[in-house]
């Protein structure tokens, strides 16, 4: 063993060097196996990482379609604006770039931290930080681009309405998908600062109108900055709407109202077209065209006076003597009165211990039905209810399409309240024979939307056949290539019979001609109309502003030719033949196309009886 030794003495050197080589043997392996796995087996991600790392997707926002007037006017279009994106994997320090950025947007740099905290996007997709940027915030981030690295404008359509405010709750507005939204399955498709509609026409019919974005991708340096566009999806335009709105009447109708607060809807008779819809006061849908603050959200929706809420479709109130022609059809149709049935009218009705007043002091004589319409005296239909009976009453309104949804489509619609005796015993309550009193001038538990009366009175009108409301005409390519086209869509003919109907116009025909609504005449066209002034709190209170009487007033014309039916609301009003009965006639006279020379003008005399109701 010895000899061995002495033989060979590197045997512990070789031993060395082969214990080396097989560890730097294993350790070649090992590097060698890694390497295949990312070249082979996770090569394909790895590429794609390194793309991604030079190459951006960003989106081309689809411009969304144009809403036009039914004579083809828009009257609501796009315009471009800026959009300031951030992307915090291209900034070489964070915390300096959003700094000098803050600066620029004149805000807190805690606060531009606080946003990229909440971020919501994929890590390789930029971050909206603000839309609408305004034209000095974009000079100076181009002054300063070399020092702003991950940051950059993109160029959008925005919605834009033209008129602002005028038929703000009938379009609607458009505004970002919102938290809530986004996290519910109806939404899941939507992306992060994706716009939608949220109310009105451009909700109802906003996957028309929304269009299909596309999208660029582009190639970015180390800092971030584009050098050349690798490709581009052209994003395809939503299609057009084309509304049953009149541009010009929407105008006359909005302008006619002043700083009054209330509604007007005007609709074809003979069709269901809504010519136009004025709800007051209304909002601004350009402030959604941006992104609103919580706080300029919060002022909005707590405004007392309700700037968003559509009055005609969501506003209920007591119709006061516009239920009258309702009170009149159901005494003629229960046989209760005839048209020739007279009752004496001294101003008082006594009831049991309680006296009803009439709104004529020392009341207006002995009437018939076609002048009980026509003074809207208050005894003569509280004689003709009591005769009646609140059933015939509450059949015949529910006939006309009060108490239920007219089904226009438009977001929530109001039912209103048609009480009868048979629904008040289901609550526990009992029904007097003074409920039925007030029933029948529109006063106490009865309650309407302004769009259910203009169906009424447009059933009045056309004979007897309830037409759905409806808004839009057609959707149309840029091309002109119709994708659906709509129409009048008959309800139900009303089971009342023709000739009461005949009757009830030539009573609406009185008002105007020589009745309470001779506000509303006009020369060369004949006018049928009914005045109406629901009290809002019982009399002998103090007189605020906001407990004087709902002047409402409602009309069509022709009465041989009925083409527009209109129904004006002004809360807190006072007199509906004084107030209202003006706002109809101008718009009856801009259908018409009527001169509305002060020549011309026809005002009605100043007596008890034109201010009345």
């Amino acid at each position: 063993m010895s000899w061995d030794r002495d033989a060979n003495p590197y045997a512990p050197f070789q031993k060395r060097i082969k214990v080396t080589a097989f560890l730097i043997s294993g350790a070649m392996l090992i590097l060698l196996l890694r390497l295949w796995h990312l070249q082979i087996l996770d090569g394909e991600r790895m590429l794609l990482l390194s793309i991604n790392n030079r190459l951006r997707i960003r989106t081309v926002e689809a411009p969304r379609g144009l809403i036009l007037d039914r004579n083809g006017e828009v009257i609501v279009e796009n315009r471009a604006s800026f959009d300031l994106y951030l992307m915090p994997e291209d900034m070489a320090d964070v915390e300096e770039v959003t700094g000098r950025l803050a600066k620029i947007l004149q805000v807190s740099p805690e606060e531009m931290q606080q946003r990229l905290s909440q971020r919501e996007a994929l890590p390789s997709q930029p971050m909206l930080l603000r839309k609408g940027v305004d034209e000095r915030t974009v000079m100076a981030i181009e002054e300063q681009k070399i020092d702003l690295p991950g940051v950059n404008l993109q160029v959008r359509p925005v919605r834009a309405y033209p008129a602002g405010g005028r038929a703000a709750t009938l379009l609607g507005y458009v505004s970002e998908v919102n938290h809530a939204q986004l996290h519910s399955k109806e939404f899941q498709d939507f992306r992060p600062g994706e716009t939608m509609g949220q109310a009105g026409v451009e909700r109802r019919y906003d996957a028309f109108i929304r269009g299909i974005d596309g999208g660029e991708q582009v190639e970015v340096d180390a800092r971030g900055k584009v050098t050349r566009l690798v490709q581009r999806v052209e994003p395809r335009s939503g299609f057009n709407l084309y509304l049953t709105i009149d541009k010009q009447i929407q105008r006359i109708a909005e302008e006619s109202f002043g700083g009054k607060s209330g509604a007007l809807v005007a609709m074809n008779p003979s069709t269901g077209e809504i010519l136009a819809m004025v709800s007051k006061p209304s909002y601004d849908p350009n402030q959604f065209s941006q992104r609103m603050t919580p706080e300029q959200w919060r002022t909005l929706v707590s405004d007392p006076k309700h700037p968003m809420q559509n009055r005609g479709l969501q506003g209920q109130y007591a119709p006061g003597s516009i239920f009258k022609l309702v009170t009149a059809l159901a005494a003629l149709e229960k046989r209760a009165i005839t048209p020739d049935t007279t009752f004496s009218c001294n101003g008082l009705f006594s009831l049991g211990s309680h006296v009803f007043q009439d709104w004529k002091k020392g009341g207006h004589g002995t009437l018939n039905l076609r002048q009980g319409i026509a003074n809207s005296c208050n005894i003569y239909f509280y004689n003709t209810a009591l005769k009646t009976g609140i059933e015939e009453i509450a059949r015949v309104a529910r006939e006309l399409g009060l108490g239920a949804t007219p089904g226009i489509g438009l977001g929530d619609e109001a039912k209103g309240v048609i009480p009868s005796a048979e629904a008040r015993a289901r609550g526990g309550g009992e029904w007097y024979p003074g409920n039925t009193l007030m029933a029948g001038i529109g006063q106490g538990m009865v309650t309407v939307t302004p769009m259910q009366l203009v169906v009424m009175v447009s059933a009045i009108a056309n004979g007897g056949t309830i037409f759905r409301p409806w808004v839009v005409r057609r959707v149309e390519t840029l091309d002109r290539e119709s994708i659906e086209e709509y129409g009048p869509e008959m309800v139900r003919k009303v089971n009342i019979d023709p000739d009461n109907l005949a009757i009830v116009r030539q009573g609406m025909q009185a008002v105007v001609s020589d009745g309470t609504g001779g506000r509303a005449r006009i020369p060369g066209l004949a006018v049928a109309g009914k005045t109406g002034t629901a009290q809002v709190v019982r009399k002998g209170g103090p007189l605020r502003g906001d407990h004087r009487d709902h002047a409402w007033f409602v009309a069509f014309a022709s009465t041989t030719d009925p083409q527009i039916a209109v129904v004006v609301l002004v809360e807190h009003g006072g007199f509906g033949g004084a107030v209202a009965a003006p706002i109809a006639r101008n718009v009856l006279e801009a259908w018409f196309k009527l001169p509305k020379e002060s020549g011309s003008r026809v005002q009605a005399p100043q007596s008890e009886s034109t201010e009345g109701d």
